[in-house]
């Protein structure tokens, strides 16, 4: 079974690549082309939702999201998005996120209607805790990643569900999304 996964890895990089380059053959003088999006997920932190059984904190898990690009051909594109990540809340104490994303995402089209797609760049984040009425803020940037599938439902209208995860000093952030992405 071993030997079987690097033969299975190499055979399905191969036929998303063979399918890649057919789209980019087919596409590639269209020009680059613009997008902008947005939509709603679900986040969790660490793994685990943001309380514990007991609930101590009350918790907004949804975040939303917007977001803006360019593709410059059926496989490249440069993104950009505003995440609001939510809250969660006890009392007077708040933990709240929110960031920006640069990146690179490129897409595997396996048909006209399907294209699974994967991303990486930067998060530029920025949290505001109070905890005993003591505000705390921190920024920083770090490694984001993600992946997903983009359902192609008209010419100018695309529906997107994807998995990110971002990193917050110490802490990890699991997002699950769907985003309408309107094509120009």
């Amino acid at each position: 079974m071993q030997k079987l996964k690097p033969v299975l890895t190499a055979t399905l990089l191969v036929v998303m690549s063979a399918s890649s380059l057919r789209a980019f053959a087919d596409d590639v003088t269209t020009g680059p082309r613009a997008y902008i999006g947005g939509g709603a997920g679900y986040g969790r932190i660490n793994g685990e939702d943001f309380t514990n059984s007991n609930g101590d904190l009350t918790k907004n898990r949804v975040s939303w999201k917007a977001l803006a690009g360019v593709k410059f051909n059926p496989v490249i594109s440069l993104e950009g998005q505003y995440i609001d990540f939510g809250a969660a809340n006890r009392n007077s104490d708040r933990v709240k996120a929110k960031g920006w994303t640069a990146g690179l995402v490129i897409d595997a089209p396996i048909s006209e209607y399907v294209t699974p797609y994967g991303k990486v760049g930067a998060l530029f984040w920025e949290t505001d805790n109070t905890f005993n009425s003591i505000s705390q803020d921190n920024k920083d940037t770090s490694f984001a990643w993600g992946a997903g599938v983009r359902f192609h439902l008209t010419d100018n209208l695309d529906l997107r569900t994807e998995y990110e995860r971002f990193r917050m000093d110490e802490t990890h952030v699991d997002s699950a999304s769907a985003t309408l992405q309107f094509n120009f």
